[in-house]
Order: C-alpha cells, then structure tokens, then sequence
C-alpha cells in the first residue's frame, strides 16, 4: 500500500472501496448537514425500572445459571456475568451438524451457544465504566472465548454490544453477547479473505498498513496510547464510526496480554466517551473482529481490531439493495468534529 496523501473531495460524492473486505461505501457529502448538526440529535432512551429488569435477579426472571463471572481484582462483587440467553438463536444441545439439502438449498441443525454478558449496573452505560472495568469486561470476554473454542463444532465467534432501541437492544441493561456458530459467515469469509490475499501479495498484515498510515496522515486519528490507536476509518459505514487497532500485528482477540488489553480498554473507554459527550449519546453497536476458531492453528494474518457504529443514519432501499452504503459526510470531517 502507497503511502500516498489523501485529500479530501472537492466533488459532490465519491465512491470508496474498502481495501480489506471490496465493499463499495459512496460519501455523499451534498446530503449531509454540519456535523454539529447531525451529533446534536438527542436521543430519548428509555431507562426500565429496575424492579422489572431480568438481569436484576436472574433465578426470578428464569434467568442462568451463571456460567461464568468476573470482578475487579481484589473485590468479592462480580462485574460481569455469562448467562445463556433466555432465548437462543442456537443451542447446544443439538448432537449433529451434519449438511443436508432440501430443492437447491442447504442447511445444517441450529447448533451453538448463545450467550448474554451481562454488567453489574442496572443504568450505567459502558461510557462510565473505568479503563481497569473495561479491562477485566475484555478479560472475561477473552476466557469465555477460550472455553467456548474448546468445542470442535464451533467454527466462529460473534461478540458484540448493543446500546440503544434503534440499534436492536431489547433490554436497557447494558450487556453484550456473545454467539459461537458452526459455520463462518460469508461478510466475515469476505473480510478474512482479503486479508489473506494481501498478506500473500505482499508478506505484510493490510491492517497494519492502515494503522501505519493512519498515525502518518493523522487526520482520523482521535486518540493514542503506547499500544492501540482509534480512528474514524477512511472508508465508514456510519458518520462518527470509530475503529481501535492494536499497535502491534496480533491475530487473536482472545491471547492479547494484559498490557495489549488495557491499552484497547483505554482507548474503548475514549471512544464511548467521545461519542457520549460530542455525539449527543447515539445508540451504537461494536463488535470485537478476531481470527475464526476454525483458522486458529494456520492463520496469523488477520489483524484483531474493535468497531464502533454509532446509529446515526438509517439504511433505505438502495442500502440494501446494493448492499452499498451512503454516507453523508466526509470522514475527515467527522474526526475534526470529534477532536474539536
């Protein structure tokens, strides 16, 4: 990848190709308004009572067992609690995953496991959590994947967090899940495959030539530490999207060592904050990206890394028809207003 300066656009649009997964995102600058003005939307998010939330007491709710909880070092009150979720996409409990086909189609039974994470604080959003709460959450979360690898049929592992109505939270209380899958999904397969590709191209990590070039251009940069960075990333999905990055190559989420994972809790906790604080509180999702578990003894090209999408914007017709998304305002502006 050439190191070459990028300006921003003089024109009305541009289309952008994600070098990583060959989606095509169009910025659409005409159809944006400041980004002042599109952070100052104020969302009102409805807080549950905390008597008729079910991760208050779980045996009440139906809830549990506790499969498995983690806490500050030190103190006898967990922070964070694995549960199955009360109402699974996938189970355990199914023996085969044998293929069939029915017609032209194929399918496979619903195995996995689907599992909610659940925080201690009824209504204390991540962005108020400390860099050490932050870090034993990543921990928990790095040892439950641990586990859950151990189970031959699973091939892939989705973790992510929702906060907020319009970004598919049922629930106020913030939790995230964590779902172990038989099989890859083809928009991973897609981003895996890239990766692979350059990595043979051209013997380096294609996520390591966007950090470096990021730390170089230092546009989209919102914040650093010794070992991780958050970006606004060249080619977002979403206006104000944040990206952290290890440093360093490192293909698996899950054997990060401390030091690596305080640095990304570091840099979680700015970029919750700063969409908190500039972007009105948006409804979000992010999502920890790391190696499948069925690459994980022939594969160190993937780069593991967070993603933050904040809602701000909402996907139409042409969306997800051409599974192209649009939208309306320059990244780089996005980051200014950010740092502002």
């Amino acid at each position: 990848m050439e190191h070459n300066q990028i300006n921003p656009s003089k024109n009305i649009s541009e289309l952008r190709q994600d070098p990583v997964s060959g989606d095509w995102i169009v910025i659409a600058t005409s159809r944006n308004k400041r980004p002042s003005e599109m952070a100052s939307k104020k969302l009102d998010r409805l807080v549950t009572p905390i008597d008729k939330c079910p991760f208050e007491d779980f045996e009440a709710s139906g809830n549990g067992p506790v499969l498995m909880e983690g806490g500050l070092p030190g103190s006898k009150d967990w922070l964070v609690r694995f549960i199955d979720n009360k109402f699974p996409a996938l189970s355990g409990h199914i023996k085969s995953v044998k293929k069939t086909g029915i017609g032209p189609y194929e399918k496979i039974n619903g195995y996995g496991h689907h599992e909610v994470v659940v925080l201690r604080d009824h209504a204390r959003p991540l962005s108020d959590y400390s860099i050490e709460e932050l870090t034993v959450l990543l921990q928990s979360l790095q040892k439950r994947y641990r586990e859950l690898a151990q189970d031959k049929k699973v091939k892939h592992i989705s973790i992510y967090h929702n906060w907020g109505f319009s970004a598919g939270a049922s629930i106020y209380h913030p939790h995230l899940q964590m779902i172990a899958l038989p099989v890859v999904s083809s928009s991973a397969q897609r981003v895996f495959d890239g990766v692979r590709r350059y990595w043979k191209k051209n013997q380096k990590c294609l996520y390591c030539e966007i950090v470096d070039f990021e730390l170089q251009d230092r546009k989209r940069v919102i914040f650093e530490n010794e070992k991780s960075v958050l970006v606004t990333p060249y080619i977002s999905r979403e206006p104000f999207e944040l990206r952290i990055y290890p440093k360093e190559h490192s293909p698996f989420f899950e054997d990060a060592n401390l030091e690596e994972t305080k640095s990304v809790a570091e840099s979680l906790k700015r970029g919750l904050m700063v969409l908190r604080d500039k972007v009105s509180d948006p409804d979000l999702n992010f999502f920890i990206h790391t190696t499948p578990v069925c690459d994980k003894n022939k594969s160190r090209d993937f780069h593991w890394h967070i993603e933050i999408i904040p809602r701000v914007c909402i996907s139409a017709g042409f969306e997800i028809d051409t599974g192209i998304e649009i939208t309306p305002m320059d990244p780089d502006e996005g980051a200014a207003f950010l740092k502002s």
